[in-house]
């Protein structure tokens, strides 16, 4: 059996929000209250990619138990979503939680809750969200007492995996991403430039002052440049 970890959720979320600008042939849901069918297209998509990465094994929408899915396959868990959402029982807008695996540095896997989420999807527009609130996606972390603690093998082993699942998503339906690919976003302790991560400066500076890493760690690959702001 996979054991279980959990990695603690930081206290915001890293996102990116996929949109299509085409937005007038999704307002009928606001008077026939039926969603256009090509939502239900775009569930089933983004779905398959996660579920084939293993970083989102479905298992209920909006966390709730009254709508945990009773298969395991995309093509039933799309089924049951459409079924809820045109019973009118799901309204405006879902997201879809679960499980995924962690591939650890020891080669071992485990199972982690909640790891990435697609969430927001909505029935007016064309638009979604992929997000997590984990941060085994870059190299040092800052830990619950204010501690900046190394974690290269975890970074390694997973960030990889994100960053094809979200370019997948974004070649596979072509649709606009927030940030976009050359966009950085630097407002929270975890950066984002498009679809990967780099722990801020402030992180890797003191992280290398408390406990440097090994001399092979390769810290070219997980900078931003300075911005003119913070030269």
């Amino acid at each position: 059996m996979t054991k279980k970890v959990d990695f603690p959720n930081a206290d915001y979320s890293l996102q990116w929000l996929y949109r299509d600008p085409d937005q007038h042939i999704y307002e009928d849901y606001n008077t026939i209250g039926v969603p256009d069918e090509r939502i239900f297209e775009d569930i089933h998509r983004v779905l398959e990619i996660l579920h084939a990465a293993q970083l989102l094994i479905p298992v209920n929408l909006n966390r709730s138990k009254k709508f945990e899915f009773s298969g395991t396959s995309i093509d039933d868990i799309v089924a049951e979503i459409r079924q809820w959402v045109r019973s009118r029982v799901i309204k405006q807008k879902l997201s879809i939680y679960g499980h995924g695996i962690v591939k650890l540095p020891n080669g071992e896997e485990a199972v982690q809750k909640d790891l990435v989420q697609l969430a927001d999807v909505r029935f007016t527009e064309r638009s979604f969200k992929i997000t997590t609130a984990k941060t085994i996606w870059v190299p040092v972390v800052l830990d619950d007492t204010d501690n900046y603690n190394w974690q290269i093998g975890l970074a390694e082993q997973n960030a990889p995996r994100l960053e094809n699942c979200l370019a997948a998503v974004f070649h596979k339906l072509k649709l606009e991403v927030t940030p976009g690919l050359e966009e950085e976003d630097r407002s929270k302790p975890v950066w984002q430039k498009g679809f990967k991560l780099y722990p801020s400066r402030e992180a890797i500076e003191s992280a290398y002052i408390e406990d440097p890493p090994p001399p092979s760690f390769d810290i070219a690959k997980y900078l931003l440049p300075k911005t003119q702001a913070n030269q």
